[in-house]
């Protein structure tokens, strides 16, 4: 059993209706038409002793209560099984205690299902962002964090270009999300305003983390930056222009976003952790050179 507790969302199958159904919703698909086409992934196609049909009963019926659509066949459903206890036996099979604690679960469900529903608000969809930084832009940035002053880098730039983009999926559908940049680095430690030259002179990038075996002991120079909007990026950068990306010779490259161990070969960073990722990571090549 893939549950966790009696909650009726301490269930890893539980969560991942809840939140597929919800997508669905916020991708502007029609209730509805979001609801049958769960229906037909989970329940048409199960057993009918299946444990986890009765669950996906109650999920869609609460979370389309909350929403205002629940119908009444969705809603007459997930009361029947209520009725007819045949969720609470797998409980009853664990302990007596934890068939009680979801039969209260259960009860105060059938107490929301039975009571008027919200009026049916509009869903606020999902909004995605979109990088409009071009691959190969190459930008400046005054250092100003804590970790540069106490590095005595404070007013000194830091060079970043774009070495690629990044489809960032943070829903069931795989063919939307945010479209991140992924970036190479380097600093000028100096406060003199740089030029497109001062990044692509040479290739000694800042190196985020060292090679392994599996990667030839290539180098990993870039970074996924996770960002949402251009807020903490706004009046701080000097666009210096647009170059081929320097790749430096031993640079393991932009790992494929198909692959589902891409996270583990490329830093992902929070626009505001960038300043000090990044000196922390020149630290250690100075250390190491």
């Amino acid at each position: 059993m893939g549950a966790w507790g009696t909650g009726l969302y301490s269930d890893d199958f539980a969560l991942d209706v809840k939140n597929e159904l919800i997508d669905q919703l916020k991708f502007g698909v029609q209730y509805r038409e979001a609801f049958e086409k769960l229906k037909e992934d989970y329940v048409d196609t199960a057993e009918y002793d299946d444990p986890d049909i009765s669950v996906f009963w109650f999920v869609c019926a609460d979370v389309l209560w909350k929403y205002g659509r629940l119908d009444d066949d969705i809603c007459k459903t997930a009361l029947s099984y209520i009725d007819n206890g045949s969720d609470l036996q797998r409980w009853a099979d664990e302990s007596e205690l934890l068939m009680k604690k979801r039969k209260a679960v259960l009860e105060k469900l059938r107490q929301k299902l039975m009571s008027p529903q919200p009026e049916a608000k509009p869903i606020r969809p999902y909004r995605f962002f979109t990088c409009n930084w071009n691959v190969g832009d190459v930008f400046a940035m005054q250092l100003q964090s804590e970790e540069a002053q106490n590095e005595g880098l404070t007013g000194t730039y830091m060079l970043f270009q774009v070495a690629g983009k990044y489809l960032f999926c943070e829903t069931y559908d795989k063919t939307v999300g945010h479209l991140l940049p992924i970036i190479k680095t380097r600093l000028t430690l100096s406060t003199e305003k740089p030029c497109l030259n001062d990044y692509i002179i040479d290739k000694k990038l800042i190196i985020m983390e060292d090679g392994c075996p599996a990667s030839n002991w290539k180098k990993k120079y870039s970074l996924l930056l996770y960002m949402k909007s251009m807020h903490f990026f706004k009046n701080r950068l000097i666009y210096l222009g647009n170059d081929k990306i320097v790749e430096p010779d031993d640079d393991y490259g932009i790992a494929d976003p198909d692959n589902m161990d891409f996270f583990n070969k490329i830093y992902l960073c929070l626009p505001k952790q960038l300043e000090d990722e990044c000196i922390g990571a020149f630290k250690r090549n100075m250390a190491q050179s």
